[in-house]
């Protein structure tokens, strides 16, 4: 306790004054403002607007977020408020499964039953998310007491030009991580100004739930950090534990009605595999890919296949800032970890968790420890920990920030701001460009929609057989981002944008039992009102092989559908 009470001339929060309100809300102008220049520049304006160019024929990630937007605009309002009866019967399923982004699918629905306005969510948050990122890592460097308006606009370049966040473009929802930022800026400023912002915090808590799972776990972990910081200085009030008790009980409350209360009912259901293998490789936090300086070859990144998932480069800004503050203040470097001692913990384990039990630098396997079974099940729920590793990764760049203006003169300071600037936007400058191109393309049309489209006007549901989780229509030739898949996300996306139910869909927890569907294509009956889809690339049963071959069926280039409810197939 005694490094706690006693001022240190290192500390990062207890040296100098906060700034005026003014400052404060000068400085999350700018940072705002660096996010939405770099954001305009880098998006396409069709993608902003969500109605036409990538949004027409999505690929990958993005079209599940629009199939369970569509599905859920159209529903009536049910219990758990996110469930999806339609997509991917007779199992159903969820927007918070697909990463549909629960926080804008409510807002979007809401006006669609007012209005009859479709308005797709996806584009606008993806320009908020740069706003915000901007916002959020100005706001961090000037908790700090940090003046300089030069700082934010540092901070924000160097959170925006974090690569990890740049290559999430296509994750709409998990690219969220202005929701860290927000964490660690509380963090500071109820550190420094010895009151907790219990308030503020159960709306960060909130926003987090309605917005992506992983995001609430770091955001949880860092508020965890914050309360205990509270505690030990002595400045958490009853009135705060009053307010936290509420917030918590609020964020409860809306976890069980938006469907979260599976996790309680049936847990298993929410299990996948992938622990270990979607991890965190421990070099990729300091070595920069080869593209970038052609230097260092042959470093191996993702040395099991799922190691994207962890990916980490802050950026030579960034490590430049971190570096300098290291070799020339390493005492009081050494003083603010002491004081801030459960923070560092917090983001310790956290960086523990995304390198998972099997922990890898390059090629190199550095550490395997053994888990037992029932705790590597239930590490199964968050499976692609390498993502938690991006808490650690922005302390370091923009608390380096911090640091370099807190210890250093104004003008060393402006240099190396400067410096940090230009080597992190020169890193991310190809980036830029490849979100640039990604923002503008579209994929060409591979599902024959002009037709298919008809036939589904005239049908009440739709059966795929094999489901995506059972195999897709393309069975070993689909693999993920190749056009055989690409294909049968855009046929469920057309499917969506009528409303129709559908057996089929791909989501990150897949629930189907396959072993009923297969019952079916050993004894296939047409239902009437039922458009069949049947993939043509995998053996089935002779009685299928016989249906597909008879007149209540047509072949298409990719697929064979069937109805009992047409008249004239051909037309």
């Amino acid at each position: 306790m005694t490094s706690l009470s006693l001022p240190l001339k290192g500390s990062l929060t207890q040296t100098s004054p906060a700034i005026s309100r003014s400052r404060f809300r000068l400085c999350l102008a700018i940072g705002a403002a660096v996010g939405a220049v770099i954001a305009l520049w880098a998006l396409a304006p069709q993608y902003i607007l969500g109605s036409t160019g990538k949004w027409a024929h999505p690929e990958n990630d993005l079209n599940p977020y629009l199939i369970s937007w569509y599905y859920y605009i159209a529903d009536q309002w049910r219990l758990p408020l996110f469930s999806l009866p339609a997509m991917g019967y007779p199992e159903g399923g969820n927007v918070l499964f697909n990463d549909g982004l629960p926080l804008t699918a409510i807002v979007t629905k809401a006006l669609y039953k007012l209005s009859g306005l479709q308005i797709n969510p996806f584009g606008w948050w993806g320009l908020a998310v740069y706003v915000l990122q901007g916002m959020m890592a100005a706001r961090l460097v000037c908790a700090f007491g940090v003046r300089s308006m030069l700082a934010a606009v540092g901070a924000a370049v160097l959170a925006i030009c974090y690569m990890p966040f740049l290559y999430r473009l296509g994750h709409v929802a998990l690219s969220s991580h202005f929701l860290i930022l927000w964490a660690l800026a509380l963090y500071v400023e109820c550190s420094r100004e010895r009151k907790l912002k219990s308030i503020e915090i159960g709306v960060l808590m909130l926003v987090a739930i309605l917005v992506n799972s992983y995001q609430f776990v770091m955001v949880s972990v860092i508020v965890g950090a914050t309360v205990i910081q509270g505690i030990e200085l002595g400045s958490i009030r009853r009135a705060d534990l009053v307010f936290l008790s509420v917030g918590a009980a609020i964020v409860a409350a809306a976890a069980l009605i938006s469907g979260y209360g599976v996790f309680v009912t049936t847990p298993d259901t929410m299990k996948a595999s992938g622990f270990g293998f979607f991890s965190w490789n421990v070099g990729t936090l300091v070595v920069p890919p080869e593209a970038l300086w052609h230097f260092p070859r042959h470093f191996v990144r993702d040395a099991t296949g799922g190691q994207y998932e962890g990916e980490s480069y802050v950026g030579l800004g960034a490590l430049l800032l971190a570096v300098v503050c290291v070799v020339a203040r390493p005492a009081w470097v050494r003083a603010s970890v002491r004081r801030h001692a459960v923070l560092m913990l917090a983001l310790t384990g956290l960086a523990v968790w995304a390198a998972s039990n099997r922990v890898y630098f390059g090629r190199i396997p550095l550490l395997v420890y053994y888990l037992p079974r029932r705790v590597e099940a239930y590490s199964n729920y968050f499976r692609a920990s390498g993502r938690f590793i991006w808490p650690l990764a922005y302390s370091i760049g923009v608390m380096s920030l911090a640091m370099v203006w807190r210890w250093f003169k104004p003008g060393v300071a402006v240099a190396l701001t400067l410096l940090a600037i230009a080597l992190q936007f020169r890193e991310a400058r190809p980036t830029l460009r490849v979100v640039q191109v990604y923002t503008a393309s579209t994929h060409a049309d591979m599902i024959q929609s002009d037709r298919l489209a008809p036939w589904l006007e005239t049908h009440a549901r739709v059966w795929q057989y094999p489901s995506w989780s059972c195999g897709g229509l393309a069975g070993p030739k689909r693999e993920w981002g190749n056009d055989e898949a690409n294909r049968e996300l855009q046929l469920e996306l057309l499917i969506a944008r009528r409303g129709l139910p559908t057996n089929s869909v791909y989501t990150s927890r897949q629930l189907k039992n396959c072993h009923e569907e297969a019952a079916w294509g050993d004894n296939p009956k047409l239902a009437p009102g039922v458009l069949y889809l049947i993939g043509r690339n995998t053996p089935f049963p002779p009685a299928l092989v016989a249906l597909s071959a008879s007149s209540s069926c047509v072949n298409l280039d990719w697929v064979t559908a069937c109805s009992r409810s047409w008249g004239k197939p051909s037309d």
